[in-house]
């Protein structure tokens, strides 16, 4: 982890980055699936609600708005300007934000540190010249941010929806993969409350996003991916003041030599060795996930369920196979099979003596629940006697898909009242029944993954965030 200091200028520019009252965009207005024409017609179309100021000196109007020649050819004040020019022009634009004093730049050209020397030297240039003018940088190599309340989407890239929901979820990257252009983020109606790209990082990086987010109301999961952190004592020290408030999962790519020199080439970062970050992400209580996928899926369930009590696992299944695969799956990641009580036992008897154990296996039985007719009643039996069981901390369920048509009636009470996580897997002939199944289980509060090992897994980590926001709390009261 390399300590480089820390900007000089204040917090307003963060600030300006996800709520700005004005923002400018300079680039191509060209009709395309890419540049700046894309950038205005998102801000119209997701209902930004501030000033939009196109910049091209060769367009007059585009999606019936003035198109200025510079930003000094702005009579108002601006907070965030938003670029998307040749690498050779960003020193320039950088100078006009810095008189016209801008609040906040995102540079969306690459070219710069991730290409060559001579990329370096430009960014090292442009960071110059901000700094001394105390304008605040996100980028350059960047897509910018999204914030879900206000409508701010700066990606170049067509998005081919119109609408994100808001929740809890904030994800901040140093890749553009994880923005609105390739997240089916409608679709999945994932519950999001912001998104940053960094790019290279020249100024605006991880501690500033931290910062920010461990204090925004919006927020209540920060999912980070970093190929690198410039200042590490300050970044661990604000992970532990978020972590009792906030989980903070991190996933940290370069655990091997040749992955570690592709990420140079990437963003011009220079990773240094993974155990220094496992062992430090794990002193300061952040959770390591593995993958972009366990990155966006993974936060759900800490947005909408409690945290487990402990690391007592029951697990509801259709296939015995699949039932053992979650006991391997929980046992590797530190939660083990409850030993349900005696009254449990007895109650799942008497809804079939085929369900009395755990894994609780719904699939001998399906035949028959299917033939009576009462399937969901029978489910909800089952759930609400493993949440009132004393020896159960967390429940992973199968959902048949046959129970399409009664999943409010089924799961919707439990939401209001069980203390403790339930995480969902679909299994499914169709996929777009499956699909459909998981929307409408994540509008209750559920969330649900594509099998039982990750839906295992998400409830494990759940566990380990419980404990590991104990154990930071508990240092911090030693440490008073």
């Amino acid at each position: 982890m390399r300590n480089t200091g820390r900007h000089p200028s204040d917090r307003s520019g963060i600030f300006s980055l996800f709520e700005p009252g004005s923002v400018a965009v300079v680039g191509s207005m060209r009709e395309a699936r890419f540049g700046g024409y894309q950038t205005v017609k998102h801000l119209l179309d997701f209902g930004f609600p501030g000033k939009i100021y196109p910049v091209n000196p060769n367009y007059d109007t585009v999606l019936g708005m003035k198109v200025y020649p510079s930003l000094n050819d702005i009579a108002d004040s601006i907070d965030l300007v938003v670029m998307m020019t040749a690498a050779s022009a960003v020193p320039g634009i950088i100078r006009d934000c810095v008189a016209k004093k801008v609040k906040t730049a995102i540079i969306v050209a690459d070219g710069f540190a991730e290409r060559d020397e001579e990329g370096a030297r430009l960014q090292r240039q442009v960071d110059s010249i901000a700094r001394a003018g105390h304008l605040r940088v996100l980028g350059p190599n960047t897509i910018g941010v999204v914030n879900s309340a206000n409508g701010l989407i700066t990606t170049p890239y067509r998005v081919p929806y119109e609408q994100v929901f808001r929740g809890g979820i904030a994800i901040c990257s140093q890749t553009g993969l994880l923005g609105p252009q390739t997240l089916p983020l409608f679709e999945m109606r994932y519950p999001l409350s912001k998104i940053c790209d960094f790019g290279n990082k020249c100024d605006i990086n991880e501690l500033d996003l931290l910062e920010y987010l461990a204090g925004d109301p919006q927020t209540t999961v920060i999912a980070m991916h970093l190929e690198e952190v410039r200042d590490g004592r300050s970044f661990l020290r604000k992970l532990k003041e978020t972590v009792p408030e906030k989980p903070v999962l991190i996933l940290k790519p370069g655990r091997t030599t040749e992955s570690r020199k592709a990420m140079t080439s990437h963003t011009g970062s220079l990773a240094g060795e993974d155990y220094v970050y496992d062992g430090a992400f794990r002193q300061a209580g952040a959770i390591r996930v593995d993958s972009f996928r366990e990155l966006v899926d993974i936060p759900k369930i800490l947005a909408w369920q409690p945290l487990p009590p402990g690391n007592r696992l029951a697990v509801v299944t259709i296939s015995g196979g699949a039932g053992v695969l979650g006991i391997d799956t929980a046992v590797q990641q530190g939660l083990t099979l409850a030993h349900l009580s005696r009254s449990t036992l007895d109650r799942l008897s008497d809804i079939s003596p085929v369900l009395a154990g755990n894994p609780i296996d719904l699939g001998p039985g399906l035949p028959a629940f299917m033939k009576r007719g009462d399937m969901a009643s029978h489910l909800y039996g089952i759930l609400e006697t493993l949440v009132n069981d004393d020896n159960v901390d967390c429940i992973s369920v199968a959902c048949p898909w046959m129970l399409r048509g009664a999943l409010t009636e089924v799961f919707g009470p439990l939401r209001s009242t069980s203390v403790k996580p339930i995480a969902f897997w679909v299994p499914s002939p169709s996929l777009t029944r499956a699909h459909e199944i998981s929307l409408n289980l994540e509008a209750l509060g559920f969330p649900a993954y594509p099998d039982c090992d990750s839906s295992v897994r998400a409830l494990a980590i759940a566990y380990k965030y419980s404990v590991a926001r104990s154990r930071v709390r508990r240092s911090e009261v030693q440490a008073r």
